[in-house]
């Protein structure tokens, strides 16, 4: 469905309609003035190129140190990952989760990427019709009724 929706804005688009994306997580503004100017800084001084794979290194050791001082949780800094956008980091996350063919419980509406990620991957999305009834959640019946059906 919001695959749908941004296509038909983006047709809206091509034909002259003002749009204003809020589906997907589109960004509808630039992005702030401080990152600008330090992106074309970092472009004048040929400070571009592949970052590290796993993330930098200083906001690992930032998000780290945030867990332990937020939360109380010690985690090292090599057991971050940081990603440039959630669909790699739910690929990385389902991969490391769950072993291929597994069926797997995902709401709908919800984030229409994990069916796509989740079906690319050799598993199986369970899709769960939430609502205003369910509070925009799964419920444990739901679940429950779900795994009865095929182990979830």
């Amino acid at each position: 469905m919001a695959m749908d929706v941004l296509r038909d804005a983006k047709a809206l688009e091509r034909a002259g309609r003002s749009i204003i994306h809020l589906e997907l997580g589109e960004p509808g503004v630039a992005a702030p003035r401080r990152v600008r100017e330090a992106a074309a800084e970092s472009l004048r001084h040929g400070a571009i190129g592949y970052g590290e794979a796993l993330g930098d290194a200083p906001l690992r050791d930032r998000i780290a140190r945030h867990y332990r001082e937020r939360y109380g949780v010690e985690v090292t800094p090599d057991r971050v990952i940081a990603t440039t956008g959630s669909s790699g980091g739910f690929l990385l996350a389902f991969l490391a989760g769950f072993d291929p063919g597994a069926r797997i419980a995902v709401t709908a509406p919800g984030y229409p990427a994990y069916a796509n990620i989740l079906s690319a991957l050799g598993l199986e999305p369970v899709l769960l019709d939430i609502g205003e009834e369910t509070r925009f959640a799964p419920t444990a019946a739901m679940l429950e009724a779900a795994h009865r059906e095929r182990k979830l």
